[in-house]
């Protein structure tokens, strides 16, 4: 099978699953209420559906994107430190403020998340820019702004015990999604979206290396700068919407490039970004729908780490192996 009748029905198997996914998370169960009931609790599935599935576009074409720009398959917003630094700006806003205009909050996640990865990329490079490299120096910056995050949350909740959104914003969670943040994470996927179309081609010439791609014509450095700010910017918004959210932009490019057999960034993107989507909505779905019934909710940012690390460990064993 060619790549392109591979890609095609990938991505209509894909679709399916994530509209079948969709319909049934928004109707089941729904006859059970009436009236008023009925139409509030048909407006906040469909809202938190709709949340998990752009946040998990976002995450899969942003992963893509600084894996490629980077030129390192052990990276995604969370490892670089990105998701930790917008937390942290989130955070200390809303001590100051004590409330959150969501302008002002998107705003300042993303100042603070690509603040974070320009610390994350200096470090790397200054000590090889190797594969290790960004991995320890992602892990001490993610660690560093977590462990402030975590110091101002404390700070927050013993002020303001009742402040649902910073509690939602540290455990990754779709439970407040809100009507409101949507055009937030749609602006971003159309950003992608549009990256995508503009440099993908480009993108594998960089992926290949800085002298190839200009003697193709392209600005390496160029490329490789806006898809890392758009991709910081975007993935920061992902956490002002939902919170942390971990390795899903990692595991994803990973998925799409084992299913499609190539890294062809034209196929590995969307690919990627409906992976995501489709992980995040099991995810989310499978906690709301079946945990729910025994233990409670489990935040969606815990079960996506709790799959996510092990995944993590397997590529950082088989990369330092040379298998990868």
């Amino acid at each position: 099978m060619g790549k392109l009748r591979l890609f095609s029905l990938v991505v209509i198997l894909l679709i399916i699953s994530v509209l079948v996914i969709y319909v049934f998370s928004l109707y089941y169960g729904l006859d059970r209420y009436s009236g008023v009931v009925h139409d509030k609790i048909l407006l906040y599935r469909r809202t938190r559906l709709l949340t998990a599935l752009f946040v998990g576009l976002i995450l899969g074409f942003s992963g893509s994107y600084l894996q490629s720009c980077l030129r390192n398959p052990l990276v995604d917003p969370y490892i670089l430190g990105i998701s930790g630094g917008a937390l942290f700006t989130i955070y200390t806003y809303y001590l100051v403020v004590r409330t959150a205009n969501m302008i002002v909050c998107a705003l300042l996640a993303s100042i603070g998340g690509l603040v974070a990865l320009a610390i994350t990329v200096f470090i790397a490079e200054s000590i090889g820019g190797s594969d290790t490299a960004y991995v320890l120096a992602g892990i001490g910056v993610s660690s560093l702004f977590s462990g402030l995050s975590i110091t101002v949350y404390y700070v927050i909740i013993s002020l303001k015990p009742s402040a649902s959104y910073v509690h939602t914003l540290l455990i990754g969670s779709f439970a407040n999604s809100l009507p409101s943040r949507i055009p937030l994470v749609i602006a971003s996927t159309v950003a992608l979206s549009i990256a995508y179309i503009l440099y993908s081609k480009p993108l594998n010439a960089v992926v290949i290396g800085d002298t190839y791609a200009r003697q193709l014509g392209y600005n390496p450095r160029l490329i490789r700068r806006i898809l890392i700010v758009l991709s910081g910017i975007a993935s920061s918004i992902v956490v002002m919407v939902a919170g942390i959210i971990g390795f899903i932009g990692l595991v994803s490019p990973h998925i799409a490039r084992l299913i499609l057999k190539t890294s062809d960034n034209r196929l590995v993107v969307p690919v990627a970004g409906l992976t995501g989507s489709l992980l995040l909505l099991v995810t989310d779905n499978f906690s709301r729908i079946v945990l729910s019934e025994f233990i409670g909710e489990i935040p969606v940012g815990a079960l996506a780490s709790s799959f996510g690390a092990p995944f993590f460990i397997i590529l950082l064993i088989r990369r330092f192996r040379g298998r990868i």
